[in-house]
């Protein structure tokens, strides 16, 4: 072998080397400069919780499956419902889930299509046992104080009808220990997201259900903030999004989750 091939494979295995280097150093940069999916998530059991200080619950397992289904990097920032519609309406955050599609939210949103859910479970109105208040008709409600939860809709009549004094509150916690240390009269809320709160002993002992409700089936969304690059994967996530529910993926993650 003569002295000019020796150099000259030298030279290109070391080439080689060096390109070897790069393609291997190449995924692991690409996957740390992967565009982020910042991801505002309310605590609202059974959707979304915070279990060990880790925010868990079907909401986030759909979330992490449509960042993955476009090549985006989830990243969840956990506040306060109306602090987190704030957040996605600026551009602070991407994306919301959970949402109800409404005129007013259309103009500041981009609202993914389909529906992933449709919300079956009653509005109810809770009560303390121990003042025993009746509300059996939407009129009992004008002479009470009714605790919302702040930046929160609930139905048409109840929204708009401003004879009933709301006391709007930043949590469901929050609605909770007003209601138990007398603040307010009732709370309006679905009975999923409110029995995770208590014990079940204190629950029954404390807590009364009025019999009136509000039972209309209502179609929940996904919505992506208009004032975020990522507003450009809007149509991807849709696709995506239709994909899932039409496989009975979405179906999947909500019944895993429940058992």
């Amino acid at each position: 072998m003569s002295v000019d091939f020796c150099h000259f494979l030298s030279i290109h295995m070391k080439y080689l080397f060096y390109l070897l280097m790069l393609v291997l150093s190449y995924t692991p940069v690409c996957e740390a400069y992967k565009e982020e999916l910042k991801i505002a998530s309310f605590i609202e059991p059974p959707y979304t919780d915070l279990v060990d200080g880790k925010l868990v619950g079907e909401s986030i397992q759909i979330a992490k499956l449509l960042a993955k289904s476009v090549g985006l990097k989830p990243t969840f920032i956990r506040c306060p419902f109306a602090r987190c519609l704030s957040m996605v309406k600026h551009g602070q955050a991407d994306m919301i889930l959970g949402l109800m599609k409404l005129p007013e939210r259309e103009k500041e949103l981009l609202f993914l299509n389909p529906a992933y859910m449709v919300q079956h479970y009653p509005l109810r109105f809770f009560t303390l046992s121990t003042k025993k208040i009746v509300i059996n008709s939407f009129d009992d409600l004008n002479k009470l104080l009714v605790g919302t939860l702040r930046g929160g809709n609930y139905f048409e009549l109840f929204d708009n009808d401003k004879r009933i004094t709301k006391i709007e509150i930043t949590s469901r916690e929050q609605l909770v220990q007003m209601l138990l240390r007398g603040r307010v009269d009732t709370f309006i809320d679905r009975e999923e997201s409110i029995l995770p709160l208590l014990s079940p002993e204190e629950y029954k002992k404390k807590i009364t259900l009025a019999d009136y409700q509000y039972a209309k089936p209502v179609k929940v969304y996904i919505a992506i903030s208009q004032n975020s690059d990522v507003s450009t994967y809007a149509g991807r996530l849709s696709k995506q999004l239709n994909k899932f529910v039409t496989d009975g993926t979405i179906t999947t993650i909500r019944t895993g989750q429940r058992n």
